[in-house]
C-alpha cells in the first residue's frame, strides 16, 4: 500500500499533484500541510498532527467531507514523524513525502530526520517536481537519467562504501567523509547503484526532466 503525505513546507506546483496523485492508496497531511491540499482541492483519508498549524476553514471544510482527523499532542516529535509512525501502523509500506522543505533550515533537517529513523520500516522518500531524497545504509539501485545530478551525503563523520556503479565520479573501498566531495556527482547512464559498507548517507537525486 502506498502513501503520499502533504506537509506544510513548500509547495510543488498544482500539476506535480495531479500527476502523481492518482499514483496512491492513501492520501494523508501532516497538520499545516491540509492547507495546501485545501489550496489544490486534494481531498486528503487523513491529517494528523497536534493541529496548530491547519486553518480553520480547511479543517471545517475536510471534516464535513469525511476526512479522519488524528490529534495527536505529543511534542517530543514533530508532525511528519507522527504522520509516518501512523501510516506504517495503517499498513503502508511505501510513503512519499511532499512540501517538507521550506525556509526554516532547522525544520527541514528534523524533517530528514524521518528518513534516517524510519528507512528500515517503509520504503521512505522526499519527492518534488526535480528532485528526491532518501536515506540508505545498504546497497541501493535505482532509476536515473543520464546527466542527472546525483549528491551523496554522509550522516556522520564518513561512510565507507565499497562501490558506486552509475556515475561519472566513481567511489570503490574507500570513506565518503562529510563535506563536499559526495556533492554533484552525475548519472551517466539508467541506472544508479551503491554499495555502502558502513554508515548510512542521504542520497539526492536532481533531475530536469521531473519525476
Amino acid at each position: 500500500m502506498r502513501a503520499i503525505l502533504i506537509c506544510n513546507g513548500d509547495a510543488p506546483s498544482k500539476q506535480f499533484f495531479r500527476e502523481i496523485i492518482r499514483n496512491y492508496d492513501i492520501v494523508a497531511c501532516a497538520d499545516g500541510g491540509a492547507n495546501i491540499a485545501y489550496r489544490f482541492r486534494i481531498q486528503p483519508d487523513f491529517i494528523i498532527g497536534d493541529l496548530d498549524s491547519i486553518d480553520k476553514n480547511a479543517m471545517n471544510f475536510f471534516q464535513s467531507r469525511g476526512t479522519e482527523i488524528i490529534y495527536d499532542p505529543d511534542q517530543n516529535s514533530t508532525d511528519i514523524e507522527k504522520s509516518v509512525k501512523f501510516l506504517v501502523h495503517k499498513g503502508c509500506k511505501s510513503i512519499d513525502i511532499v512540501s517538507a522543505i521550506g525556509s526554516r533550515i532547522d525544520h527541514n533537517l528534523g524533517n530528514l530526520s524521518v528518513l534516517v529513523n524510519y528507512h528500515k520500516k517503509v520504503n521512505l522518500r522526499m519527492i518534488d517536481e526535480r528532485s528526491e531524497i532518501f536515506f540508505v545504509t545498504e546497497k541501493v539501485s535505482f532509476k536515473a537519467n543520464k546527466g542527472d545530478i546525483i549528491s551523496l551525503i554522509p550522516l556522520g563523520r564518513k561512510v565507507f562504501v565499497l562501490k558506486t556503479v552509475g556515475l561519472k565520479f566513481k567511489l570503490k573501498n574507500e570513506n565518503l567523509t562529510f563535506g563536499g566531495r559526495g556533492v554533484s556527482n552525475v548519472a551517466v547512464g539508467s541506472k544508479v547503484t551503491i554499495h555502502i559498507g558502513k554508515g548510512g548517507l542521504f542520497v539526492f537525486k536532481i533531475t530536469s526532466r521531473g519525476l
